[in-house]
């Protein structure tokens, strides 16, 4: 088994950095720091919601954030997030949310004054 193989409870231990996987992106927070933030997948959510135990929403948003981003090349955790700039968490969550939470194409809203549906008495 290679080291880039090895798992603890679902989190990949060693091998390659977060840059080098797919779907990473690099954005850089208000502070300068430098941020790194991969794709989500059920498992974040579920540890997050652990982390995040009394169920507060907010709450879940930060611990997603924690699993899901590196900033400065660490891997940060809940209580680091906390501790942020609010414009960096501002940004990491906007960051996280508009990746993982794709919404569908607005519809054209149709005018109200079409003649089809206007009733006849």
């Amino acid at each position: 088994m290679k080291t880039d193989d090895t798992t603890v409870t679902g989190v990949r231990i060693g091998g390659a950095e977060a840059g080098d996987d797919e779907g990473v992106r690099t954005i850089e927070l208000p502070s300068g720091a430098r941020a790194e933030v991969r794709k989500g997948y059920g498992r974040d959510l579920m540890r997050a919601q652990r982390a995040a135990a009394g169920g507060d929403a907010s709450a879940v948003v930060f611990a997603l954030i924690a699993e899901v981003a590196r900033v400065d090349g660490r891997k940060i955790v809940y209580e680091d997030v906390l501790e942020m700039d609010l414009a960096d968490v501002m940004a990491l969550q906007a960051e996280v949310i508009d990746e993982n939470f794709d919404r569908p194409p607005q519809r054209a809203s149709q005018a109200s004054s079409n003649p089809d549906s206007q009733s006849r008495n």
